[in-house]
């Protein structure tokens, strides 16, 4: 009798979810992860077939994001465990795991680099700024990092300027549910860069908006409930005025894209987040010196503050753009030019284009 009401459950259930998941709409999207959800997918008698309708019953199971909040708030608070699914929490910080460090992706960094500055002529002055990404910044004897001495080391082999800001930065100059750092914090980054790039620091007055629904990256890979953070963005005068031209998209004139607000990631207001190549034109510039930037996502946000200091920014995004095209957009004179990367980029630098 015990094992026929086993069973009853057990189809009960079955039926129960089968139901709701035929009565439930799909979602189109996952905003807590970031990502579109599967489609059901057209039939053919093949194993892809099988594939992509898995894919697709997972991604649309019932209650799906529930019970990943339950396992991992079983993982963290019963189990006490440090991780789950790579990803630590830390009093109000989420951390992704980024060990092993990835010698050979190092060494194409190096080799990428390279090749870019074959590009640059001798009048060019050339500058490194390596972003340490925020678990340098952890305090946890449990938490495997990767080798940041190396990287550091490696970098320095480099025959170019190299300036260092792990002494300048924080914990707290960095998201606590995403990767990046914040734009409100970089001002002690803008006068490290004159200091050693040679132009005049200016204490600059700007204007902070405020973006109060921003959910990092980390936050649904933790698939742990929390408040929003507050994103802000930097305007003044210059900024507002500034002649901005996008490779790809053609329609956007500004140096933030408020849209991006309301997408999946809202720290792409900064530049418009994925973009090849950027040229920002300062018409009230008291020099003529112009600054290119190769940078990554790390960039968008201290590019904007840069602006007041140059009269022309061409900022390169070399994951979208390879570097052998990039000559068909920028004659390489006398500029400064500014190599900003942090270490979650290097240590995974295949995404960078030859």
């Amino acid at each position: 009798m015990k094992d026929k009401i086993t069973v009853i459950i057990f189809i009960s259930y079955l039926l129960l979810f089968s139901i709701t998941h035929i009565i439930i709409k799909d979602q189109e999207m996952s905003y807590s992860e970031r990502r579109y959800l599967a489609t059901f997918p057209e039939f053919e008698l093949s194993g892809e077939y099988i594939k992509e309708l898995d894919e697709y019953l997972l991604d649309h199971f019932p209650l799906r994001n529930t019970f990943r909040s339950i396992k991992a708030n079983f993982s963290y608070k019963v189990l006490n465990k440090l991780e789950n699914n790579d990803i630590y929490l830390k009093n109000s910080y989420i951390f992704k795991s980024n060990y092993p460090t990835n010698y050979k992706s190092i060494s194409n960094f190096i080799n990428k680099t390279n090749k870019i500055k074959g590009l640059l002529q001798e009048e060019n002055n050339i500058y490194m700024m390596i972003i340490p990404d925020k678990n340098y910044y952890i305090k946890d004897k449990h938490f495997l990092n990767i080798d940041y001495d190396y990287i550091y080391n490696e970098i320095s082999n480099l025959d170019i300027n190299n300036i260092d800001i792990k002494d300048l930065m924080e914990l707290k100059d960095y998201y606590e549910t995403d990767t990046h750092w914040k734009q409100e914090k970089l001002e002690k980054v803008i006068k490290r860069l004159s200091d050693k790039m040679n132009f005049e620091y200016k204490k600059i007055e700007y204007q902070k908006h405020v973006y109060d629904k921003f959910y990092g990256v980390y936050y649904g890979e933790s698939a742990i409930n929390r408040s929003p953070e507050k994103l802000k963005y930097l305007t003044n005068e210059i900024i507002d005025n500034a002649e901005v031209k996008y490779l790809e998209n053609k329609e956007l004139n500004k140096v933030y894209n408020k849209n991006k607000l309301d997408s999946f990631d809202a720290y792409e207001v900064y530049l418009d987040g994925a973009s090849a190549l950027i040229e920002i034109i300062n018409n009230e510039a008291s020099t003529n010196k112009e600054l290119v930037i190769f940078r990554d996502s790390f960039g968008s946000s201290i590019s904007p503050l840069l602006i007041p200091y140059y009269s022309r920014i061409t900022v390169i995004d070399n994951r979208y753009i390879n570097s052998d095209n990039i000559k068909n957009y920028i004659e390489f004179k006398n500029q400064d030019v500014l190599f900003i990367y942090s270490t979650l980029i290097i240590n995974e630098s295949f995404s960078l284009k030859g």
